[in-house]
């Protein structure tokens, strides 16, 4: 069985620790994708270095918990191949995102982008790798995309969550700015918000028609034994705010960016909740929710 940072034998000990450094792995890829969103140029450098540092900070911590779950854990078993990768690839984001953030203080804008890109693609690469690692179905199977898939959704929604915010509070500071960036920040995370809630829509089917032995005994668990659990997974992290990103927007016409600012702060909160209720929902059926 392949298996890496999370999918050791689901023991506790090793699960759980592993599936909330994945988390904060998550949140500092998710926001440099959601940070390309605002335009560069209509905002303050300050906004950038901030929130990269943030992110980088993010990626560190996950980063240091995995090379000491590597060397607590894996080092002397026979998953540690794996487990090595994954630590390589999390290494090399953290590096490049290093570089990133060192180069918004300068005016190398191609060593800038270059920076950005990479730190993208290798986030994305190590990634893609870790959801190879949660299921023991074949390669090519059904589950083989849609892990990668609910990993990068949420990714993507946890990092415009915490832009979207950020991006809010800067507002604070600046009030003379132009609302064009928060604007395209908030449909982001919808779009994103709206791409999850259609994935649950036609993953259980998918999974229920084509999934691996272990995947249809995870969905029977699910819906005998879990099913409060991930109805509120789906409440607090999608369908609440799905309805907050609504009252954001109406309150950008009025505009009030600091209620908006607080209703982000809010409809981050859910999301995170919800991502770890799915975590805690995977330890319970292996399923991608």
């Amino acid at each position: 069985m392949p298996a890496g940072f999370v999918s050791m034998g689901h023991h506790s000990m090793q699960l759980f620790p592993a599936t909330f450094l994945l988390l904060l792995q998550q949140l500092a890829l998710g926001g440099l994708f959601a940070l390309a969103v605002p335009p560069f140029h209509e905002m303050e450098r300050g906004f950038y270095k901030s929130t990269a540092a943030v992110l980088f900070i993010a990626a560190l911590l996950a980063l240091w918990g995995k090379a000491d779950l590597f060397l607590r854990v894996f080092s002397s078993s026979e998953h540690r191949i794996w487990a090595a990768f994954e630590l390589f690839f999390c290494a090399a984001f953290v590096i490049l995102l290093a570089l990133y953030l060192i180069s918004l203080w300068g005016e190398r804008t191609r060593f800038r982008a270059r920076a950005f890109s990479s730190s993208c693609l290798i986030g994305l690469a190590g990634l893609v790798l870790t959801s190879f690692n949660l299921h023991k179905a074949p390669f090519l199977s059904v589950e083989s995309f849609l892990f990668p898939l609910s990993l990068i959704l949420s990714s993507l929604l946890l990092g415009s969550a915490i832009v979207g915010m950020l991006l809010g509070h800067w507002y604070l500071i600046d009030a003379g700015q132009s609302l064009t960036p928060l604007i395209l920040s908030l449909k982001f995370f919808v779009y994103v918000l709206v791409f999850q809630i259609v994935f649950f829509l036609l993953s259980l089917p998918a999974l229920s028609l084509l999934g691996s032995q272990e995947t249809l005994l995870g969905i029977g668990r699910l819906w005998e034994e879990h099913l409060t659990l991930f109805s509120a997974r789906i409440l607090v992290a999608q369908i609440g705010p799905l309805i907050l990103s609504y009252m954001i927007w109406q309150t950008l016409k009025i505009p009030h960016t600091m209620a908006a600012t607080g209703l982000f702060y809010i409809a981050l909160l859910g999301v995170f909740v919800g991502e770890i209720l799915g975590r805690h929902l995977f330890a319970l059926t292996a399923l991608p929710f």
